[in-house]
């Protein structure tokens, strides 16, 4: 558990600095700068390019995440596993490049009357997929060198800080829109090229192959996770982005630079999950590995409560300030405002069900985890046909959270009958209630007339009474260390 502490604190750090300039970013200073028409398209561009990616890396992450354990071997460069990471991810992106061209003259049908915006940028999505999978590659190896925290500095922060530069410079008229997104391309494909320098700096590098090695049998485990991954990742990340893609073709642009703007708030909840789930994957796989029940039990178990606990705090700050982002964000993104309340509902409903996804990846039953993803997917696409056409923008965000909840729970009752774990108990009631006890009081302080000062002052009184009801109800017996570790209390 040390590492995996360690790792998510760090992790969660340098996540949060990174949504401090999220949010300056994409929070503050796009929908002031940018039409919500141009951020509609960057966040069209990434997620087409993040769905692309999923076919291109054949489900490799998973191999990976579930089989780098019976190649570690620091002596012999790893039995030869980056030679064929690499390999992968070339024939991966040479395949989504021929899909590239054979596919371009459907977009120009499509879009050259109602969107012609689109296809001055298509070719963008050429050099978005190849770095986005590779960034994906390297990281998933980076983790199992047990380092959840580097390629979230290079694509948390780096990025993000260069992006704040070039909007900077777009807002002084010094770059034209086409110049500004020719730099955020290649500002979203930098974290690449670090992740890939670190590596070879600390010696993690080698493309030798050792081919001898990958036995029939070690084969055939490949290929099959490899297979399920393909099914998972793009279940995934068709769930993460279809929601952005189907307001498009519903409503339009503008509306997904709306829903893209307010959604991040929202989203702001799920930070500390990422890290957790990041380097919990390669604890739990070494744990499935020796057959460590107890360990699995007690890492999902914790996790489970520790991120609900931070989830709900999150969310009660979020939405007791809910009025005063409306002083941050043009008018027009109020119709937004529910789109926050159900995106960040769902987030704490996946933090509440802990790293249950990363348990059942890396169980020897992994093959479920496909059958819930292709479920959750048709869920998102189902709910979303149905709920935008008639609520719009906050249709898909109800959507998102209808489909979330279902796929957490059919994972929870399967990890509960099938390996007996079952983390939930009284204590997430407690933690319940002292959110909403706290998020209550914060909803009376009268409204204060300089919004900053009011955020300040309200999510102190906020924070201030949820964490000290956590701490004397002794919700956590972890947090109760801590804090006495820090106070230096015995």
């Amino acid at each position: 558990m040390g590492i995996i502490r360690q790792q998510t604190i760090k992790g969660t750090v340098v996540s949060y600095f990174g949504a401090i300039l999220g949010f300056i970013n994409t929070g503050i200073l796009f929908p002031r700068i940018l039409g919500a028409d141009q951020i509609g398209l960057l966040n069209w561009l990434v997620a087409i390019a993040t769905i692309a990616t999923q076919f291109s890396s054949f489900g490799f992450n998973n191999v990976t995440a579930r089989l780098f354990p019976y190649f570690r071997n620091e002596n012999r460069n790893h039995n030869g596993y980056l030679f064929i990471l690499f390999w992968v991810g070339m024939i991966g992106f040479i395949l989504s490049l021929i899909a590239y061209f054979l596919l371009h003259p459907v977009a120009v049908s499509l879009y050259s009357n109602e969107s012609p915006l689109y296809l001055n940028y298509l070719i963008y999505l050429i050099p978005l997929v190849f770095f986005t999978l590779f960034f994906n590659l390297f990281e998933g190896y980076n983790r199992v060198m047990y380092d959840a925290v580097s390629g979230t500095i290079y694509r948390d922060i780096v990025f993000k800080l260069i992006n704040f530069c070039i909007i900077l410079l777009f807002w002084k008229d010094i770059l034209e829109f086409s110049q500004f997104v020719f730099l955020y391309v290649v500002a979203f494909c930098l974290p690449t090229v670090l992740l890939f320098l670190l590596l070879l700096k600390r010696g993690q590098i080698s493309f030798a192959s050792n081919l001898k090695f990958v036995t029939p049998k070690l084969r055939k485990s490949m290929v099959n996770v490899s297979l399920f991954g393909i099914l998972n990742g793009l279940s995934d990340k068709l769930t993460a982005n279809i929601d952005r893609i189907m307001i498009v073709s519903f409503i339009g642009l503008g509306a997904n630079g709306i829903y893209a703007t307010m959604a991040n708030f929202g989203m702001l909840i799920s930070m500390p999950s990422r890290t957790l789930k990041k380097i919990a994957s390669t604890v739990i796989a070494e744990a499935w590995k020796r057959d460590d029940l107890a360990t699995i039990g007690k890492v999902y178990s914790q996790s489970g409560l520790h991120q609900f606990m931070t989830g709900c705090l999150l969310f009660i700050g979020v939405w007791v300030n809910v009025e005063n982002v409306f002083e941050i964000v043009p008018d027009k993104y109020i119709a937004g405002k529910y789109v926050m309340f159900f995106i960040g509902i769902s987030h704490v409903i996946q933090m509440l069900s802990g790293i249950s996804g990363v348990v059942i990846q890396a169980s020897p039953k992994y093959r479920i985890q496909t059958l819930f993803m292709l479920i959750f997917g048709a869920l998102v696409v189902v709910t979303n046909l149905i709920m935008i056409p008639v609520w719009g923008i906050v249709g898909a965000a109800a959507a998102s959270l209808t489909a979330s909840f279902i796929f957490n729970l059919m994972k929870y009752i399967f990890l509960w009958k099938t390996y007996g774990f079952q983390p939930i108990n009284r204590k997430y009631l407690f933690v319940l209630g002292i959110a909403l006890t706290s998020f209550y009081l914060g909803y009376l302080l009268p409204k204060m007339d300089w919004f900053v000062f009011d955020i300040i002052v309200r999510s102190t009184l906020v924070g201030g009474i949820y964490l000290l009801l956590t701490f004397f109800l002794k919700i956590s017996n972890d947090f109760n260390e801590f804090v006495r570790e820090k106070l230096g209390w015995r």
